[in-house]
């Protein structure tokens, strides 16, 4: 029976892992990325101009710099705590959790990563750009002017209208597509 699968340890593991990443991941990650902005944009000023280019390359400064604190693979912690388990004690969901770690850690994922994200900066630059007036982000505006309105769209990500927008994106990808479905089909049932 399938529902034996999951046992009652099991399940309350899962339910630490949820609360690993909605008390612990998400918040260091707000925190760090913060912190990687203002480290990119140390020096700059609110009356400086950015144009699309600039706004485009100092996101993904702060991209980088997020994606490199401490280490190369360290966002991974973001999403689940580190694997402290004795293999020959190992459960169900030690297990599946070692697995879903190497598919994280992977050179594969990290370029679907980096597609994934490029696609989402795309977007956010087209929204910013947008929100701003095309031709006002093309010719340069202070970055005081700039500011709110990433923050409006960083706010709008998780209203109702905006509903999983980047992730629909995210998904009609085809190297996304093909990562997942190769991913799933090597799958043992």
């Amino acid at each position: 029976d399938e529902a034996e699968l999951i046992d009652k340890n099991d399940e309350e593991q899962f339910m630490d892992s949820a609360y690993y990443l909605s008390n612990y991941g998400l918040p260091a990650l707000l925190a760090n990325a913060e912190a990687a902005t203002s480290e990119v944009l140390k020096g700059k000023q609110l009356k400086d101009y950015f144009n699309v280019s600039t706004l485009h390359d100092a996101i993904i400064q702060i991209m980088d710099t997020l994606m490199i604190m401490r280490s190369p693979h360290y966002w991974v912690g973001y999403l689940m705590p580190e694997d402290y388990s004795d293999r020959s004690r190992a459960t169900k969901f030690d297990l599946l959790m070692g697995e879903t770690r190497a598919v994280l850690l992977s050179a594969e994922f990290a370029n679907i990563v980096d597609i994934s994200l490029g696609a989402v900066v795309k977007r956010v630059l087209k929204d910013v750009s947008i929100s701003c007036g095309e031709n006002n982000l093309m010719s340069g505006i202070p970055l005081a002017r700039v500011i709110p309105r990433i923050a409006h769209i960083s706010d709008s990500l998780i209203g109702e209208d905006n509903r999983f927008r980047y992730i629909r994106i995210t998904r009609s990808i085809p190297e996304v597509e093909q990562f997942f479905t190769l991913l799933y089909s090597s799958t043992p049932v």
